[in-house]
């Protein structure tokens, strides 16, 4: 009869226990849960107001330069062409060279 009682009592256990188990993992996973989410608001405000302030800089620096032109206005000039196009397009750059005749005759 103490075996019988004793089974019981462990078949109990052994049915509450892994239920009981998850519960207690699943509130710490829950909290951990809410501190790294916690965490990871206060780096993002932190961020955003960094951002922020970058720029309000750029944006004091920008009207500080409003006068100087930029490459979108009439004032800019077209830069001169400082190269030549070649003398004969579709021809081997060697077809004039010593080593073009020597092999074609």
């Amino acid at each position: 009869m103490v075996w019988d009682a004793t089974g019981v009592v462990l078949f109990v256990v052994w049915l509450v226990l892994p239920p009981a188990y998850v519960v207690v993992l699943g509130r710490r996973y829950v909290r951990q849960a809410q501190e790294a989410a916690r965490d990871t608001m206060w780096a993002y405000a932190e961020v955003q107001d960094l951002l922020d302030d970058f720029e309000t800089a750029q944006d004091s620096q920008d009207a500080a330069q409003a006068g100087m032109p930029s490459a979108r206005t009439e004032v800019t000039q077209e830069l001169p062409r400082v190269t030549e196009p070649p003398a004969a397009v579709g021809k081997h750059r060697l077809d004039e060279s010593l080593l073009a005749r020597g092999v074609a005759s």
